[in-house]
This record gives C-alpha cells, structure tokens and sequence, in this order.
C-alpha cells in the first residue's frame, strides 16, 4: 500500500541531555540504546528506529547506518491516534555521518568450537577455577548447562551477538572507558550519583518482603527462547500493579502476549525493556492467564490469546515508561535505589560474563568496569532490592533460568560500580486502568509527519 502524502512538517531541535524544542513548545527525548529513539513534544509521542541499509558487494555484506536520519517510524497523539513519520537531520546529505560494518562472507571456522557442547568435565573445571580465584560469591555447575554449546548459551542471554566481537573489545582501547584527557560527554556527566537532602534511603530493601507481603511473581525457567527481557518487564509491571492496587494475589499479566505480538522487539531472538514497556503503553496488558508461557515449545508459539476483551472485564496498560534518570545514560546507583523505594521493582539490564551461569551465591563480581558513553547489554534481569554484606554493597536481582540457579533464582551483585553495565540502562514503567482495548487502537491517522 502506497504512503500518503506529507501531511507536516515539523522541526525539533534535540537538546543536551534530554531536551526538545519545536517551534510551539518543548518536551523531552531519549536515545533508545542504538538502535532507535522518542522524542515527546507538542502532544505526539514518535517513536523510530535509526535507519541502515543491506548490501551485498561481491560476495562482502555490509551494513551501513545512515546516522542523520530514522526508519519510517510512528507516532501517537494525546487521543490516542497513530500515525507515520520519519526523521531526518536539517543538513545535506553529505553532512550526514553514515557508519559502514562488514559481515564476514562465510560461517566462523568450527575450530571456535561454537557449535561443540561443552561437557561435564569442562564445567567442573570451570567452577573449581573460579572458587580458586575469587572469593565474594561462590562457583558450581549446573546440569542445565552441560553438553549445550557456546551458541545456546548465549541465546539465553537474550540477545545473540557474535562471539569474534569480544576480541573486538579486547583490542579497543576504548572500549568501556572513557579517556581521563578529555571531557565527560552529557551522557557520563549525567551518571554521577547525587545525594538526596532530605531523603534517606534505608540500608536493605527487598520487594519480596515489605510489611510481610512478597509482591513478585515467581521465578521462572525462560529456556531455549531469548525472552528475558518480556520476562523482566512483564514481572515489572505486574509487581509495580500489585503493590498500587494493593491486590499482592493478583495473578499477574502475560509474558506470551508482548513477546509473540509486539513489533516493536525480535521475539525470542532478543529485545529490550523500553520498547516493551512503549508497546505495553500502545496495545496494552493482558492476564497471565489469556496466554501461557510455555518456554519448552518456543517454535510452536505465536500471537494468539484465549480471552477477549469482554471477557477480561477490565484492562490494563503501561503508562510512564521511562529510563531510570529521564533518558538513557541517566541512571545512577541513588536514583535507581530512590525509585525502587518510592515505586516498585524496575528492569536493568547488563552484559554478563561468562562466568555468570555459575554462580551459586554471595555477591556477584568479575573484572573492574569503567563506565563509558555507551555500554553493550545482553541480559536484562528484575531489579527488586539492594543491601549491604560484611560492608560490600550489592544490587539483589530475580533471574530467570529457574529456581534451581543461584540464591533460589535470585543473584546479589557488586552495587555503585556499574558491575557488568548493570547501571548503565534501568527502565520502569506504571500500569493504568484502560477503559478497553478497543480494534481501532492500531489503525494509522491518514496523516505522515516529517521531522527535521
């Protein structure tokens, strides 16, 4: 079907760190990781991913990012209407920065041994290695792991990423770090964690026990499919609506739905916390119970549900979703503790070693971090308390490979040090009564906006 016509133009100026101007008014905006961005001013909400282009040039494929322009993306106003935009920077086109990669022409040789499952004796070695060298939190096997391979591991992270891209890092000298010589950007400014006047935060906080109630939803084993980031804000929702309503029994809202449904996240390959929140904001939130989650058989799943909208009686969806700070590269450790206090559990995601899936207990830490300007993320996992042991702050966090893993499913990591990127990209969102999910919620407004 052919777009219509520009219906409008409009120019918006994006401001540091998190400001937007137009020609009527100001709002706010946000990178979202790198892939897309929303911008929220005069009463639209746009939301578009940054536009790249495949090429195949004899044989080579390359990926190039058109950096000064967007993806037709799409918008909704303050009555709820969708429509179309796109966005491009207010320059020429030879001043657009464009980014070109290069994908190799042919699978990794087999000598990386990805494919090859890694049995019990190497496990074992790896954890006794690791009870060796380290002594905050303790290392074991676990049966899940073994004889799967490197490939499968790492699609339960969440998102896939190739595994040459670590000798990457390894020879970027500037990779997670920020050079001490020059200027913090904006994004690393922002980071430096403020102290709250008069407000004092208590030493241990824990969402599963708060005046004896535990408003969480049970852990669970996300299996083959790279869904932890549907899991993660679904569990985030669904905590945050039972503690505003006071209804700690309430069963608590479908995984299946957002992750078989949304457009806006890839499914079990992998997606993140804010776009899931925008799409729960968008479509909305239904119970558990109208689509199960079954991990087991992702490939015989698909978006379907069991119940409809007059049998749900009432509705549900995402309202606020937010970086913790505002905008991405905002959060800080007491900014992300203040909101877990004051509103519920939030998602935070991270890039976990390897080490990671051993982990059995105490508090969580690999290699010292540096924060840089952005950091990869692959894990995202439930933000649900915080504490202190034997003076070593840690962030407490549910996982979601089963109870059988770590602290009955849940991990304390090193808190204030940005372990792992882990307080690099906290999202949190609220959940709001809707009046129904009516048919015409997706349908586009005739009109297309351009930004500039």
């Amino acid at each position: 079907m052919a777009l219509p016509q520009i219906a409008e133009q409009k120019a918006v100026e994006l401001q540091s760190p998190n400001i937007a101007k137009s020609l009527t008014g100001s709002g706010s905006w946000t990178m979202i990781y790198d892939e897309a961005f929303e911008l929220n001013v005069d009463g639209l909400s746009l939301l578009a991913f940054s536009r790249f282009e495949l090429s195949n040039d004899h044989g080579v494929q390359k990926n190039i990012s058109r950096c000064g322009e967007t993806q037709l993306g799409w918008y909704r106003d303050s009555n709820g209407l969708f429509g179309c935009f796109y966005a491009r920077k207010a320059a020429s086109q030879d001043e657009h920065a464009q980014l070109v990669s290069f994908a190799p022409a042919a699978a990794p040789p087999r000598s990386i041994a990805l494919e090859e499952p890694l049995g019990e004796t190497y496990h074992n070695a790896f954890a006794a290695t690791l009870n060796l060298i380290q002594e905050m939190w303790i290392a074991k096997p676990y049966e899940r792991f073994i004889n799967r391979t490197l490939r499968e591991l790492n699609q339960m992270a969440g998102i896939f990423r190739p595994f040459t891209r670590a000798k990457h890092r390894e020879a970027d000298p500037l990779f997670g770090s920020a050079r001490r010589n020059e200027s913090m950007s904006f994004l690393q400014q922002g980071r430096r964690t403020l102290s709250v006047k008069g407000y004092v935060l208590p030493k241990n906080f824990d969402w599963r026990n708060i005046s004896g109630v535990n408003y969480l939803d049970k852990v669970i084993d996300q299996g083959e499919c790279g869904s932890c980031y549907i899991v993660a804000t679904t569990h985030m929702l669904s905590a945050r609506h039972r503690f505003r309503q006071k209804a700690p029994g309430f069963e608590g809202f479908s995984i299946n739905f957002p992750l078989y449904c949304s457009e806006y996240n890839q499914g079990c390959n992998g997606g993140y916390a804010f776009l899931a929140t925008r799409w729960a904001t968008d479509v909305g939130l239904v119970p558990k119970s109208c689509s199960l989650y079954r991990p087991s058989h992702p490939a015989s799943q698909r978006c379907q549900l069991s119940c409809d909208s007059e049998g749900l009686g009432r509705t549900w969806r995402a309202d606020n979703h937010h970086y913790v700070g505002g905008y991405y590269g905002a959060a800080t450790e007491t900014k992300m503790m203040r909101e877990l206090v004051e509103h519920g559990p939030l998602v935070a995601s991270f890039e976990p070693k390897s080490d990671l899936m051993y982990y059995n207990g105490g508090i969580y830490s690999s290699a010292p971090h540096q924060r840089s300007e952005w950091e990869p993320v692959d894990h995202a996992v439930l933000l649900v308390g915080f504490g202190e042991e034997n003076g070593k702050k840690y962030w407490l966090l549910q996982n979601s490979w089963g109870k059988d893993w770590g602290e009955a499913g849940f991990f304390r990591m090193a808190r204030g040090v940005d372990e792992s990127g882990i307080e690099s990209i906290v999202v949190g969102a609220d959940v709001v009564e809707d009046p129904g999910l009516p048919a015409s919620l997706l349908q586009l407004t005739p009109g297309l906006r351009q930004l500039i």
